[in-house]
């Protein structure tokens, strides 16, 4: 579905479930249910993003209230710092790897962070969540998530016996072994991999409208209402997990036959000339709020405020560290994910590197 009306009518419409245990038979039973995407029934997906109510609601009970706009905001400081030491490694230099160099580490960072993750360790756990989300041979992908499974047991473990206050013991102490490392997989991977694909895509629409891209780099405080703007323009979530139809449902005109799977078009969605005006054009001070990047209904993004936070630190000290950033991609050359659902460069050249000052880092939290 590709409107935004219908989008919206699926995501608060109790029709559509999301059930893993119920879906996994309507997957088998498609032609695209076969092979790879029965693989896919590992515990790592029992989370509460692929579950209803009741379980949902006590899934995702635990973690309600470490993620609220407020719980968040004092990690700004951190995030900054982070950020500062990410770029302090290519400071200097000619050119640098957006995706590799900054957006990745600083967004695996801030995630490890944020659940009490080994910073050490996000490596790792970086390329087993990239073949977990690819394409890759069955057997693969059982190797890497097998490997996940067992990083995150341990860590689960260890939290039982020596719990901190973190997000990863209050997993611990809440939920069973299993529902707990569901649950830290889905906010490690569906928590660094979104984000680090904003800054990326962000970076890319300003630089396609330079005067949009002079005004936030001389106006910092333009930064939360550019990211909220590229939230919608550019959705780092191209396409929604699925959902099934309980029974027939009629959505837009079109009767949708019960147990068929759906899936929702966010991208599409938030350019919906039937629900904004001139929804192609990007405008740093007048961003369109009602957009659908987060989703909706129950399962709205948990970590909304921390991603709309994440992305505004990034780019307040991408502006102050690169005064003269620009993209030396060609388009030609870009190469994007074969993933229907992130949407995300593999590298992304810019120029210069970031100036070895942090000048201005006092004023930063302000101008945010």
């Amino acid at each position: 579905m590709t409107s935004y009306e219908d989008v919206e009518f699926v995501l608060r419409d109790s029709r559509f479930r999301k059930s893993i245990d119920e879906a996994m038979p309507l997957f088998a039973a498609s032609a695209q249910g076969s092979g790879q995407q029965q693989d896919r029934s590992s515990l790592l997906y029992d989370n509460m993003a692929n579950n209803d109510p009741p379980v949902h609601t006590a899934l995702r009970k635990p973690l309600n209230s470490s993620f609220t706009a407020r719980a968040v905001a004092p990690k700004r400081q951190a995030m900054q710092e982070l950020a500062e030491s990410v770029l302090d490694a290519v400071a200097g230099q000619e050119s640098f790897d957006l995706v590799q160099d900054f957006a990745f580490p600083y967004s695996i960072g801030v995630i490890c962070d944020t659940l009490g993750v080994p910073r050490e360790d996000r490596e790792t756990f970086h390329q087993w969540v990239q073949t977990i989300t690819s394409d890759a041979e069955p057997e693969v992908l059982r190797r890497d998530a097998q490997r996940m499974v067992g990083y995150l047991r341990g860590l689960i473990a260890q939290r039982r016996e020596t719990g901190t206050d973190d997000i990863l013991t209050q997993l611990a102490v809440s939920l069973s072994e299993s529902q707990a490392v569901a649950q830290a997989y889905a906010l490690l991977a569906a928590g660094y991999e979104t984000s680090a694909n904003l800054i990326v895509t962000g970076l890319l629409v300003l630089e396609s409208d330079p005067d949009q891209k002079a005004r936030v780099w001389r106006d910092r405080s333009l930064v939360p209402t550019a990211v909220e703007e590229m939230l919608r323009h550019q959705s780092p979530f191209n396409l929604s997990l699925y959902r099934y139809a309980t029974e027939s449902v009629e959505v837009g005109g079109t009767t949708i036959p019960a147990g068929s799977i759906v899936f929702l078009a966010f991208a599409a969605a938030n350019r919906d000339d039937a629900r904004f005006e001139d929804p192609d054009r990007f405008t740093v001070d007048q961003p369109r709020r009602e957009h659908l990047a987060f989703g909706g209904g129950i399962h709205n993004c948990i970590g909304k405020h921390l991603a709309r936070l994440e992305a505004e630190v990034a780019f307040d000290v991408l502006v102050r560290r690169c005064p003269e950033l620009s993209v030396r991609t060609a388009p030609q050359h870009m190469d994007w994910k074969a993933s229907p659902t992130f949407r995300g460069l593999r590298n992304l050249v810019v120029a210069p590197g970031p100036l070895r000052s942090r000048s201005g880092t006092a004023e930063t939290g302000e101008a945010a």
